[in-house]
């Protein structure tokens, strides 16, 4: 696909490195990260405000789903303008099941703050173990693309770290504006 999630699918090789990872799971990798870091931001945003568990869920699910659609127009279009015939529908479908993984770490923040709030916990509490749950996927998702990359060790062990310094870095900037 030729769209914003790592160029022409079919072009790829991915020969080589048994752990090797295809054009499609980077591109979900990638939409992952994407949403996680949305995600981690808007709680951080919301913070230790007065904030409501509903007014949170809505805002990190809803801005999940706001940035997959984003993401699904963007690379659509692109697709489009770069062709001058037709998309096929499988390439559509797919860039849609693509943006679609942009959605699901705001929708999980969500999902996790409703399920926290019918355990008792207070919304600042859930915020707080959701930007914690934000750095696990980070580094989980790091750690994935990271073993398929033909990178050297050192290389790989470094993006590792780099998305838990981001994951981290977050949580200090939310406690820096609250």
């Amino acid at each position: 696909m030729k769209g914003g999630h790592g160029g022409d699918h079919a072009s790829v090789a991915t020969a080589g490195n048994a752990g090797d990872l295809g054009p499609r799971a980077r591109a979900h990798l990638r939409s992952a990260l994407i949403g996680s870091i949305f995600a981690m931001s808007v709680l951080a945003y919301l913070g230790d405000e007065a904030t409501s568990t509903a007014k949170a869920v809505l805002t990190v699910a809803g801005t999940g789903i706001v940035v997959a659609f984003g993401e699904a127009y963007a690379g659509l279009l692109s697709a489009a303008l770069a062709s001058a015939q037709k998309l096929p529908a499988a390439e559509i479908r797919e860039e849609l099941g693509v943006c679609a993984t942009t959605a699901a770490p705001g929708l999980l923040a969500g999902a996790f703050l409703l399920l926290a709030d019918l355990i008792g916990l207070t919304t600042r509490t859930a915020i707080n173990g959701a930007l914690w749950l934000g750095v696990l996927t980070l580094t989980l998702c790091s750690v994935v693309e990271a073993r398929g990359s033909r990178r050297s060790l050192l290389v790989r062990w470094g993006s590792v770290a780099a998305s838990v310094v981001l994951g981290v870095g977050i949580i200090v900037l939310k406690a820096q504006l609250h």
